[in-house]
């Protein structure tokens, strides 16, 4: 009789106010069942993906804390291990944090597997996304258009109209995928080889695979992505 096998389930990092992480509650489970954040809308979130300004941080020890906020809210973000990368993170720098939602003594937290700093303009996106009214304080940003490439469809071709970005912005080709794959997707993901197909960008399949790993889009189907 062969052993039986268990696959590893890797759950979606869903984008998520800190207003709706902090009203959800956070649902301790038994045996080996990984732990979630039960929503107001009663979904179920084993992952967060957060984009915030830091507006705190401190380093003590082992511990390090950032408290970040997006417009809704303020929460921490904790960690337990030294990280390299918390030296060149300061106040007032925009950070995209996905990972896992913990608490203590009724606080909650965010126990983080990626954090990495990210262009301002992103908070107006995310914003736009979740429909947040009041972005932080602490980082206004310049009246611009959204950094998002417009797409309109034109005798069955995709053209993209790149507009101006002021300073270079290396998340700029990842809004490209994500708007090409809007414009394509009929509400059941997009076919990742007309992805390749129909995208302007060189290495347009390292960049999928960089998405994938950062939670900006999942697959939901086998060869089939959609955005997170």
């Amino acid at each position: 009789m062969e052993p039986e096998t268990k696959t590893f389930h890797r759950h979606p990092a869903v984008k998520i106010s800190i207003k709706e992480l902090e009203e959800g509650v956070y649902v301790e489970e038994r045996d080996q069942n990984p732990n979630y954040l039960l929503t107001a809308a009663q979904k179920k979130i084993f992952r967060v993906n957060v984009l915030a300004i830091i507006v705190h941080k401190e380093l003590r020890g082992t511990v390090n804390n950032l408290l970040v906020d997006d417009g809704t809210g303020k929460i921490m973000v904790r960690f337990f291990e030294e990280n390299k990368n918390l030296l060149d993170m300061e106040v007032g720098e925009v950070v995209l944090v996905l990972g896992r939602v913990r608490e203590y003594q009724k606080e909650k937290y965010i126990l983080p597997e990626i954090i990495k700093k990210t262009n301002s303009l992103w908070l107006k996106v995310r914003a736009e996304e979740l429909q947040i009214k009041t972005l932080p304080l602490e980082s206004p940003l310049p009246e611009r258009k959204s950094p998002a490439a417009e797409i309109k469809t034109e005798k069955d071709e995709i053209v993209i109209e790149e507009e101006e970005i002021e300073g270079n912005s290396s998340s700029f080709p990842f809004q490209k995928i994500i708007q090409l794959k809007t414009d394509l997707d009929k509400r059941e993901g997009v076919f990742i080889e007309e992805l390749l197909e129909k995208s302007p960008l060189e290495k347009t399949e390292e960049l999928l695979e960089k998405m994938l790993e950062n939670g900006n889009i999942f697959q939901n189907l086998p060869g089939r992505v959609r955005v997170l």
